[in-house]
């Protein structure tokens, strides 16, 4: 494998954890600035959903064969 990929793998990875395990501090700070578009039961599921998306990205970036 490239290198190259497989920092940029790891790297949307680590991205996608905090995605996913920090949802409720991302949401409780974003409600603030989206209070009006949207709510916070749905900003948690949105970066929950966010997380997953950047951590199958992660993994179809580091694994995929050129």
């Amino acid at each position: 494998m490239v290198p190259e990929k497989i920092f940029i793998g790891i790297l949307l990875v680590g991205i996608g954890l905090v995605f996913f395990f920090n949802n409720e501090q991302i949401a409780k700070g974003a409600y603030k600035f989206y209070q009006k578009l949207y709510t916070e039961k749905n900003l948690k599921v949105m970066f929950k959903a966010c997380g997953v998306v950047l951590m199958v990205g992660g993994v179809v970036v580091a694994l995929v064969k050129k």
